[in-house]
């Protein structure tokens, strides 16, 4: 069986191409509030604002609009695709960043199942001054891969200063997206969740309610992979290394049902 690293598609790297990236302009009444778009080949990036500072903490949002049949990735996107790379360090009068993921959905990309989205995504964003006091310049530095046809890699470099008055017409749609983040759970309400055992070479998982579950994605440390399949009720948990498997591994799920999202860490062993 092939590696994830044997797997991963190599990426088609045109210079003319990520020079392509442009400056749309933003629709009126906008400005304020959004930055104008960083445009690539197959896809746009913009910075969103959600309105002024509210409990110690703007929000905002990274926006990856995609052409039809183009996708982008999750934070792990399984045995190919490149996760966003979110870099705020030249921004000003900033603590921190808190980049929040909305649920992915399993793609099959050219007979490769990945992780990640195929529509317009919004990844919400926490923005903890130094200074609540004082004005905010959120600035991104961002690497990216939308895959259509070919997989291209993309950036986008944006500055917004954060609004610190008015209502944003981009609030509501930040909020949708903040609701798409599955909910973090504790190990001991993972116990009561979730069911973890060995079954020959992999491991079976069973996910009790609320709600039917529909999907799980793994996480491990790299150079780990897991690769996670529905049967019957269960899903299971295959664990790949691109050297010597080890016997466990300490994991994160993200398990998608039809009532809700959770992210719960479990150990598999």
């Amino acid at each position: 069986m092939k590696t994830p690293k044997q797997k991963a598609r190599a990426f088609s790297v045109s210079a003319a191409l990520i020079a392509a990236l442009a400056m749309g302009p933003a629709r009126a009444g906008d400005a304020d509030f959004a930055t104008a778009s960083a445009r690539g080949s197959v896809s746009a990036v913009r910075l969103l604002s959600a309105g002024p500072i509210q409990g110690g903490a703007y929000r905002a949002g990274v926006e990856i609009s995609l052409n039809p049949h183009t996708v982008t990735y999750w934070r792990q996107p399984g045995e190919a695709g490149s996760p966003p790379v979110f870099d705020f360090s030249k921004s000003t009068n900033v603590a921190r960043v808190e980049t929040a993921f909305p649920a992915p959905k399993h793609i099959d990309e050219a007979g490769t199942v990945v992780a990640g989205y195929d529509e317009t995504v919004i990844f919400p964003l926490k923005i903890v001054p130094k200074d609540p006091k004082a004005p905010v310049t959120l600035d991104l530095k961002l690497d990216y891969a939308a895959c259509g046809k070919i997989c291209l890699p993309a950036k986008a470099d944006l500055s917004l200063a954060l609004p610190q008055s008015g209502a944003s017409p981009f609030a509501a749609a930040i909020a949708a997206a903040e609701k798409r983040v599955p909910t973090r759970i504790t190990a001991a309400e993972a116990r009561k969740r979730l069911a973890v055992k060995k079954d020959g070479d992999r491991w079976r998982l069973s996910v009790t309610g609320p709600g039917k579950a529909r999907d799980v994605f793994a996480e491990v440390q790299e150079p780990l992979f897991i690769e996670s399949r529905l049967e019957g009720a269960d899903f299971a948990l295959t664990l790949f290394s691109t050297g010597p498997t080890p016997k466990s591994a300490d994991a994160t799920l993200t398990v998608i049902t039809d009532k809700e999202a959770f992210e719960a860490p479990a150990r598999l062993e």
